[in-house]
């Protein structure tokens, strides 16, 4: 999905992502036996209308279909909408050529946000399979439109009470539709190009919720970012992913999973729903310990995860762990790990924003951090001078 309002035209970035196309849809992922991709490919560009391409492998040229409707929005063809790239590879090349042209003339600056991802989503419905969108986007959808945002960049607000009302998206839309993404596995990843203000808060909701990236170039500057941009469009559409994924996690006696934290969607207490999950992404977990444990036979955690591959086959991966218990605090400072402890507390953190003053997010986080420093101290740690904090391998 590429804006081709007015600015981004003007300065070249429309040009830059169709020539970038071109490369990289030739390294689509593909199952490790397979010689070419099962990925099929679709092409919409956006103003404050969608433009859908036909790009059949028997066209002479692709072909342009314009829905206005942006309050109802349908996919006006199937059939040479999602097509296999190495097919239609010269229609598409073709297309990519023509983009930048089809609207070098055009003055619109309007954008819509929330109707291309739900062209994209009902495209992907109409084809009865899972997938990815990528969105590259400039500006504050102001055009009239679901979804439509106002600019709220109160400065007055940041170190109040009120600052949480920031981060929180300012209609329900996204979050419906961040819903509807993920029980038809649609994971959504935006790159992001804005000159001012754009309200992240409300358009990172979905790719957030999905299992998406959202890359942010603030001033995007051609000579100075491009690289960066490419880098980055190139990891994402590279690296190993499955889709349309529920995971469930189950325990023991005497603890239980109780919170997850990721780019996730929970409908029960139990499924955790991804719309895709890949090789960058991590789903937190954090465990309550209600009753006895025993040193004998310790603790015993499964993971299991049913996701469909990029070939379309329905696979189940399950991690078995079984992890020692102790009465000793000393034995538990030596096994922590801190990478897992410092990823929960960001989670965690990230997560409390929408709700609470930043202030006392941070109170929390010092005073959590101090009182395991003081534990250590108080029943791990040597005799040494009071100032002194003993670290032990």
């Amino acid at each position: 999905m590429i804006d081709v309002s007015y600015s981004n035209i003007k300065n070249g970035l429309v040009k830059l992502i169709c020539e970038e196309l071109k490369t990289v849809l030739e390294k689509l992922p593909k199952e490790e036996q397979e010689e070419t991709s099962a990925i099929r490919v679709g092409f919409i560009t956006y103003n404050k209308v969608l433009h859908f391409f036909n790009v059949k492998s028997n066209l002479a040229q692709p072909q342009m279909m314009v829905v206005t409707d942006v309050g109802e929005v349908f996919v006006p063809l199937l059939d040479g909408f999602l097509v296999n790239y190495q097919e239609s590879q010269s229609v598409i090349h073709n297309l990519l050529d023509q983009i930048p042209d089809i609207f070098a003339d055009s003055n619109e600056n309007e954008t819509v946000f929330a109707p291309v991802i739900q062209a994209g989503m009902e495209a992907l419905k109409a084809a009865d399979c899972p997938g990815k969108l990528f969105i590259f986007h400039s500006s504050l959808p102001t055009a009239e439109a679901p979804g439509k945002l106002k600019n709220r960049d109160d400065k007055k607000l940041v170190n109040t009470d009120k600052e949480k009302i920031l981060f929180q998206p300012q209609t329900n839309v996204y979050d419906s539709l961040a819903k509807d993404c993920v029980a038809h596995g649609c994971s959504v990843t935006l790159f992001l190009f804005p000159s001012q203000y754009v309200d992240v808060a409300s358009l990172g909701l979905v790719p957030q919720l999905t299992g998406g990236t959202l890359y942010k170039y603030s001033n995007f500057q051609m000579h100075l970012d491009s690289q960066q941009f490419l880098n980055d469009l190139r990891n994402d559409i590279e690296k190993k992913i499955g889709f349309d994924a529920i995971m469930r996690v189950r325990t023991s006696t005497g603890f239980r999973a109780t919170d997850f934290f990721g780019g996730i969607w929970m409908n029960t207490s139990t499924d955790v729903e991804m719309a895709a999950i890949d090789s960058d992404k991590a789903v937190t977990v954090e465990f309550k310990h209600d009753d006895r444990l025993s040193e004998d036979t310790g603790a015993l955690i499964q993971c299991a995860v049913l996701y469909t591959t990029i070939s379309g086959q329905r696979r189940l991966r399950i991690h078995n762990l079984g992890l020692n218990c102790s009465s000793q605090l000393a034995d538990l400072y030596k096994s922590c790990e801190t990478d897992a402890l410092i990823n929960f507390f960001a989670k965690s953190a990230f997560k409390a924003i929408l709700h609470q003053p930043l202030k006392v997010i941070r109170e929390i986080l010092v005073n959590q951090t101090a009182h395991m420093l003081a534990c250590y101290r108080k029943n791990c740690a040597s005799p040494s001078a009071a100032s002194q904090f003993t670290c032990e391998k």
